[in-house]
């Protein structure tokens, strides 16, 4: 059993146990450092980053990188803190000043006062900016060009320019495109344009890489001295030839010149080439075309050659003369022997002539004399007394103008010339009943004949059915008494009236007998026997069918109704379907009737 003397004794010994157990355990934690070597990022043409992770040991501690084109390094970045803690911290250095397309080895060194560590060996390779060589300039003219050039993007995603301009301070660069990323030298060209004539420019090619810019060497060129072309207006036009005129500047060279023209912009026809000197000034020139047509529209364009190129004007465009412009308008007056025609003109500037052409058809086959209209522009009206004219007679016209570029007819008119009228008060007449015709010739003389022509329906052509005298005032009548649907028309002078026809409804006869029997008969001068009939009752205001008969021979019916008691109104209605042709269907009188 342990006493509390032994345990006094015991207690300063432990103690001092402790102490020295806390004094060693310091000693092992001031350790050497350790250096970890990590990845190279954002690696460059000249320029990379590297990291690495540093543990202190516990002591304050120091780091750096060594970096070279080999395993002995030769450079050190400064040296940074790590810190004097004991947990690995992360560190990175930027790398400047490398070569391009270089392998590098690098290494993370740590030192404290316990001793130096180094990391493991580890390399990269600086990117290589593109490869570019300038071209020679191709496909020259007096203001494009194309320039041309090789780019080697080495592998790297790559844009491309060039820089152009009238001295090595170049001053204008072209749009940028795309080199890609391949590994061999790739042709590259770009078109310009707006130069000016015979100019020396220089150029070179420039592209850029995440690697870097490299620039070419400077190439020049001189713009060539081709034709400087304006095509002009065209001037004295007529409806078959042209006068087509512009500018040339032959630019110090011999140089010829023609115009090309045609109903389109693809030309077609062309004018004899000619010399345009060899000047360095602008001259105007011009070329008569003709066998042109008239009223069409031409384009044309002036055309130069010379040793350093063709060139070409603008395309412009006239219109040849017309024909004359003609309106064929409304006749001004009609009578029943002539009409006065009227129409409006232009002659566009050229010496016309005109006329009317007339007929009972659009064929015409009449025409007036020729009349002159001279030759003033602007629109002038014209008209012409037709005589002769059948009366009551519709006749075509229209107007006709000529000049040396043509002839235009104008659209096709009419007119009547004046006739007998025919008139009728109603145009329908029940079976039996008289209808009275009416009208007027347009003299307004008496004694003039009328003939009244009439065609029954089924009947064929018009037949004279009677001749009646005008009275005092030219008017004339005539009662007629049609069996069926009847079609009239009045004759005078030869010259026939509008048509009229009058229908005719079936007579409907309806009573009641003393025995409260109803009798009906219809007449028409024709039998209907057979036919059926409707008897009609009118209800709530309207005519309701309450039964339906069929008429015997002699077109008549005998028959009782089943009526309510109290007053009823009763009819009899026959359909135009039961009347048959060349009738009208009808109704008799309402009877009213008691039960």
């Amino acid at each position: 059993m342990e006493t509390k003397t032994n345990r006094r004794k015991w207690l300063p010994a432990a103690a001092a146990m402790v102490a020295g157990l806390v004094v060693f355990t310091g000693a092992a934690v001031a350790a050497t450092p350790t250096a970890t070597t990590g990845p190279a990022t954002a690696v460059g043409s000249t320029t990379a980053t590297v990291t690495g992770s540093v543990s202190p040991g516990g002591q304050a501690t120091t780091w750096s990188v060594e970096y070279g084109t080999s395993t002995s390094y030769g450079s050190t970045t400064t040296a940074k803190s790590a810190g004097s803690g004991s947990s690995t911290v992360s560190v990175s250095a930027a790398l400047a000043g490398l070569r391009a397309g270089t392998t590098y080895h690098y290494r993370v060194v740590a030192s404290n006062g316990a001793g130096t560590s180094h990391g493991t060996d580890a390399v990269f390779t600086t990117t290589v900016p593109p490869d570019v060589t300038t071209g020679v300039a191709s496909s020259i003219t007096a203001s494009t060009a194309t320039l041309n050039g090789t780019v080697d993007p080495n592998s790297r995603d790559t844009t491309f320019y060039f820089e152009y301009g009238t001295s090595t301070s170049y001053g204008t660069k072209t749009v940028t495109k795309n080199a890609g990323s391949a590994t061999t030298a790739q042709s590259e060209s770009i078109g310009i344009s707006g130069l000016h004539t015979g100019t020396t420019y220089h150029f070179r090619i420039v592209a850029t890489s995440d690697a870097g810019t490299s620039v070419g060497k400077d190439s020049s060129f001189t713009s060539s001295a081709a034709p400087t072309v304006v095509t002009g207006d065209a001037s004295a036009v007529t409806p078959t030839t042209a006068t087509l005129r512009g500018a040339v500047t032959p630019n110090g060279l011999s140089t010829t010149r023609w115009f090309e023209y045609g109903t389109s912009t693809n030309y077609g026809s062309k004018t004899p080439a000619v010399s345009a000197g060899s000047g360095t000034t602008a001259s105007a020139v011009s070329a008569s075309v003709k066998s042109l047509k008239a009223a069409t529209t031409y384009h044309f364009r002036l055309v130069a050659q010379n040793s350093s190129g063709r060139s070409f004007g603008a395309d412009r465009s006239f219109s040849t003369v017309g024909p004359p412009f003609v309106q064929t308008q409304p006749a001004q007056s009609v009578g029943p022997d002539f009409g006065v025609v009227a129409g409006a003109l232009d002659t566009r500037g050229r010496s016309t002539t005109w006329w009317f052409d007339y007929g009972t058809s659009s064929a015409y086959g009449k025409s007036t004399s020729s009349r002159s209209a001279g030759s003033k522009t602007g629109a002038q009206t014209v008209s012409a007394t037709l005589t002769g004219l059948a009366p009551a007679t519709t006749y075509h016209y229209r107007l006709v103008a000529k000049s040396d570029a043509g002839t235009t007819h104008g659209a096709d008119a009419t007119f009547t010339t004046a006739g007998v009228t025919l008139t009728v008060v109603a145009r329908q007449v029940v079976f039996g009943g008289r209808i009275t015709l009416s009208g007027v010739v347009p003299t307004r003389r008496a004694g003039e004949q009328v003939i009244v022509f009439a065609q029954p329906y089924g009947g064929g052509s018009f037949q004279a059915r009677s001749t009646v005298l005008t009275g005092a005032d030219g008017t004339w009548a005539y009662i007629a008494k049609p069996r069926v649907t009847t079609a009239y028309m009045a004759s005078w002078r030869g010259g026939m009236s509008a048509q009229v026809s009058i229908g005719v409804h079936p007579s409907i006869a309806l009573h009641q007998t003393a025995a409260r029997r109803f009798v009906v008969k219809v007449a028409g001068g024709r039998s209907f026997a057979g036919r059926l009939i409707q008897v009609q009752r009118r209800t709530n205001g309207r005519w309701a069918t309450i039964r339906r008969v069929r008429l015997g021979i002699r077109s008549g019916a005998e028959f009782r109704l089943s009526l309510p008691k109290g007053r009823s109104t009763v009819r009899i209605a026959f359909s135009v379907n039961q009347a048959g042709a060349g009738f009208l269907g009808g109704t008799s009188r309402a009877i009213s009737v008691r039960r």
